[in-house]
């Protein structure tokens, strides 16, 4: 008993491929920003942070030296049995240094935040490599396969015989035409992995 497609739009087929294209495109431009961010934050950690910290460490360095001299200069203003308290210069040393600490403790926090990142960044890239290949290979085979149908739906529904349907050498040949495209295109990532040959027990 003959089998036939039931296929009632062949439109239905180009929107599908259509909307195919559009997440492909889309797809695109997500894996391209998510890897220009990555990028962005990585040399942030690596080369921004570091710097930055640095020099706020030499500005802790400069603003404690100028509030103990301040201090020091406070002190000394006497007058007679009066000692001023120097209230304001003790609070300015001592936020100076609170300033100093906090820096210092950046520098192995930003190294460790660094090398966080880069290991999640690794694991995002090995991850997003099967996405990859799928928008790169999959889809485009595909696409290739959705094409070749909706012409040879076409040439289908052109084709007419006495009995109003094409014959069989038609068929035959689309099954060709079609065997042929799949051979000429690269193989998938599971097509391409080598058979394990099973092992004879002895």
């Amino acid at each position: 008993m003959g089998q036939s497609a039931n296929v009632t739009s062949v439109d239905a087929i180009r929107q599908f491929a259509a909307s195919v294209i559009a997440f492909q495109e889309e797809a695109r431009l997500c894996l391209t920003m998510l890897d220009s961010q990555l990028r962005q934050i990585l040399f942030w950690l690596e080369r921004d942070r570091p710097s930055f910290w640095k020099r706020e460490i030499e500005n802790c360095l400069r603003d404690i030296a100028d509030a103990r001299v301040r201090l020091h200069q406070c002190r000394m203003r006497r007058m007679g049995d009066f000692r001023p308290s120097c209230i304001e210069e003790v609070k300015d040393l001592e936020a100076a240094q609170k300033a100093m600490e906090f820096g210092q403790k950046q520098i192995p926090n930003v190294k460790r935040w660094n090398i966080e990142a880069a290991h999640e960044g690794n694991e995002y890239h090995g991850r997003a490599a099967q996405l990859v290949q799928s928008l790169e290979r999959e889809i485009p085979r595909l696409l290739a396969i959705l094409a070749f149908t909706i012409d040879r739906l076409d040439a289908y529904a052109a084709v007419t015989t006495p009995s109003g349907a094409p014959d069989q050498s038609f068929f035959q040949q689309v099954t060709g035409e079609l065997e042929a495209m799949l051979a000429g295109m690269p193989q998938s990532a599971a097509e391409e992995e080598s058979p394990v040959e099973p092992t004879s027990e002895t």
